[in-house]
C-alpha cells in the first residue's frame, strides 16, 4: 500500500529542506512521488528537487482546498496509477490549511488505496510567535492537525525559548511528537521513525475523523495573501541581488516569503530564499528559465516589478 506523507509548514519554514534531507537519508531505494502545491502560478520548489530522481507533479493554481479539491484528487489518482509509488510526499503551500490537505486524501484512505503515514508541520523557531499572532487561522491549523512538529532554526534560539515554544505548541496539539533538536544533527532515518510512530494507537485516527471541510466559515489563502510571480530570461547582476533582497524588508505591505532561481553574469545561476530579515543565496544548476515568486500581505505588484526591474 502506498504511504502518503504530508509535509506542511508556514511560508519559509523549511519544508523543501526537510524533504531533501529525507530523500537523501531516509527514502533511499524507494519509489517516491512528490505532489508540489505552490501558492501562485510560478513553481520554484519542484525545480529545486528535480535532481533527486523522483517524479514531481506541480499544482500551482491555488491552495489544496475546496477550490481545487477535484484537481488534487485527480493528481493523486494519476500518480498512483502511473507510478505505483512506495510513497507520495505532499508538500502543500505554506499558506495552506493542513486540515484541507487531509480532507483531500480521505477518499483514497477510505477506499484503501493509500495509508496516511507521516503528517509533519515544520515550524521556524525564530518566527513562531510573530506568525502565530498575525496569521493564527492558518498557522494554528497546521499545528493542530499535525502528527509530528519539527522545529527549524532551533539552533538559533535559547533553551528558554525552546521550552516556551514546546509548552505553547503542546496546548495546540498535546499528542504530537515535537522535534526541538537541530535537524542537521538528527539522522533522517531517526526523523522518519519518529514521524511514523504515534503516541497512542487511536490518536491520529481521531484526528482524521474529526475534521470535515465546512464552506463559508473560514478564509482561504486568496482572501489574505497576495502573490507576485514572474518568469524571466534576464541575467541579473550578482552584486545587486543581495541589495534587492534586503529591500524587501522595506516594501509596501508585508513581504513574508520570496524565492527564485535566476541567471546571473557569465551564464551562472543562483537560487535565493527570503523570509523577513533573512536571505540565503546559493549557486544552482541552470533551469529552463528564471523564476521569481513573492508572497505577502498587501504587497505592491508595481513596487516589486520596479525592484526586480521586470
Amino acid at each position: 500500500m502506498t504511504k502518503i506523507d504530508i509535509i506542511s509548514g508556514f511560508l519559509g519554514a523549511g519544508k523543501t529542506t526537510l524533504i531533501k534531507k529525507l530523500l537523501e537519508e531516509a527514502f533511499v531505494g524507494e519509489k517516491v512521488v512528490l505532489i508540489e502545491n505552490e501558492f501562485g502560478e510560478i513553481g520554484i520548489d519542484g525545480a529545486i528537487l528535480k535532481d533527486y530522481g523522483i517524479e514531481i507533479k506541480e499544482m500551482n493554481s491555488g491552495c489544496i482546498c475546496c477550490t481545487i479539491a477535484g484537481d488534487f484528487s485527480l493528481a493523486l489518482k494519476e500518480m498512483l496509477v502511473l507510478y505505483h509509488p512506495d510513497r507520495i510526499i505532499i508538500e502543500p503551500s505554506g499558506v495552506g490549511k493542513l486540515s484541507d490537505v487531509i480532507n483531500g486524501c480521505k477518499k483514497f484512505l477510505k477506499e484503501g488505496f493509500v495509508e496516511l503515514n507521516m503528517c509533519i508541520t515544520v515550524v521556524d523557531a525564530m518566527k513562531y510567535k510573530v506568525y502565530l499572532k498575525n496569521f493564527a487561522e492558518f498557522y494554528a491549523n497546521q499545528l493542530t492537525n499535525s502528527k509530528t512538529i519539527i522545529l527549524s532554526r532551533s539552533q538559533n534560539v535559547s533553551e528558554e525559548v525552546l521550552e516556551s515554544l514546546l509548552k505553547d505548541m503542546k496546548q495546540y496539539n498535546p499528542w504530537a511528537h515535537i522535534v526541538t533538536t537541530d535537524w542537521q544533527k538528527v539522522d533522517g532515518n531517526k526523523i522518519r521513525k519518529i514521524a511514523e510512530s504515534s503516541n497512542t494507537p487511536d490518536s491520529f485516527n481521531a484526528l482524521l475523523n474529526q475534521h470535515e471541510h465546512v464552506h463559508g466559515i473560514h478564509h482561504h489563502a486568496d482572501d489574505v495573501f497576495h502573490v507576485w510571480g514572474r518568469e524571466t530570461a534576464k541575467a541579473f547582476e550578482r552584486s545587486k541581488v543581495d541589495a534587492i533582497l534586503k529591500q524587501l524588508d522595506q516594501m509596501e505591505g508585508h513581504v513574508l516569503r520570496a524565492k527564485g532561481i535566476i541567471r546571473v553574469e557569465q551564464n551562472q545561476w543562483i537560487q535565493f530564499d527570503y523570509v523577513p530579515e533573512e536571505a540565503v543565496v546559493r549557486e544552482t544548476t541552470p533551469d529552463f528559465t528564471g523564476r521569481i515568486c513573492v508572497i505577502g500581505e498587501q504587497i505592491s505588484d508595481t513596487q516589486l516589478s520596479e525592484l526586480f526591474d521586470l
